[in-house]
């Protein structure tokens, strides 16, 4: 019982970690657009704008991510030493904390990044990432299929 108790929590911990990895993968997503400088006609200036806004969010989630290991880390040893419920819900509900706060400035970021770009560019950028969208579900989708077939 003990066992399944910590693969649950282990569980818990790695869903943790999914949180910031989303933003990550969602960060090397925006960087994505400098692939499409000619495309989207951007000037210097706002590339370096763009670049600005994502060393901000990349150093906030480096920091949050350093934080959350630490948390993490005392998380699994209040379990592993039989710790109180009440201080387990509120590391855990500080873990929650800091995926949220990365969660908005993952979105303020798409948004300064949005307001950087004019009319035109946004409409460009939006059918890029749609496009890329469609693609990556495409994929993913043969993915299952041949996964499917094989079992």
């Amino acid at each position: 019982m003990k066992k399944l108790i910590l693969i649950s929590i282990a569980a818990i911990i790695c869903l943790s970690f999914a949180g910031i990895s989303v933003y990550s993968a969602e960060n090397k997503n925006a960087v994505f657009i400098f692939e499409y400088k000619k495309e989207l006609a951007l000037t210097d200036k706002q590339e370096q704008n763009l670049r600005d806004i994502l060393a901000k969010f990349q150093s906030y989630v480096a920091d949050k991510q350093k934080e959350l290991n630490g948390l993490q880390a005392e998380l699994s040893k209040m379990i592993a030493e039989s710790a109180d419920l009440d201080k387990i819900k509120a590391k855990i509900n500080d873990i929650a904390k800091i995926q949220a706060g990365v969660t908005y400035e993952g979105i303020a970021s798409n948004r300064a990044i949005e307001t950087e770009l004019t009319g035109t560019q946004l409409t460009k950028w939006r059918g890029i990432q749609a496009e890329f969208v469609k693609n990556l579900q495409q994929a993913q989708a043969a993915a299952s299929e041949t996964k499917e077939i094989k079992k």
